[in-house]
């Protein structure tokens, strides 16, 4: 390259650069893919527990922000 040979003041590369690799790198194995998963779909029972655990979170989350912003409004 060009730049491994100009000074640092004019845009070469800093003194402390490493060398450059002699071998090019090998392309990433773009179009392999991977292994199927070992897990299976859930069933709608657990979908729907996962659900009411969800929205169960999400109320006492709502709840703590509610008291919290309450205790700030009093003096």
């Amino acid at each position: 390259m060009v730049a491994d040979h100009l000074p640092n003041a004019v845009g070469g590369l800093p003194d402390a650069t490493p060398q450059r690799p002699t071998t090019s790198m090998p392309y990433p194995a773009v179009h392999d893919m991977p292994p199927p998963r070992a897990t299976t779909v859930l069933t709608d029972a657990e979908t729907k527990k996962l659900e009411s655990d969800l929205v169960a979170a999400r109320n006492r989350a709502a709840e703590a922000a509610a008291r919290s912003a309450g205790d700030d409004d009093k003096p």
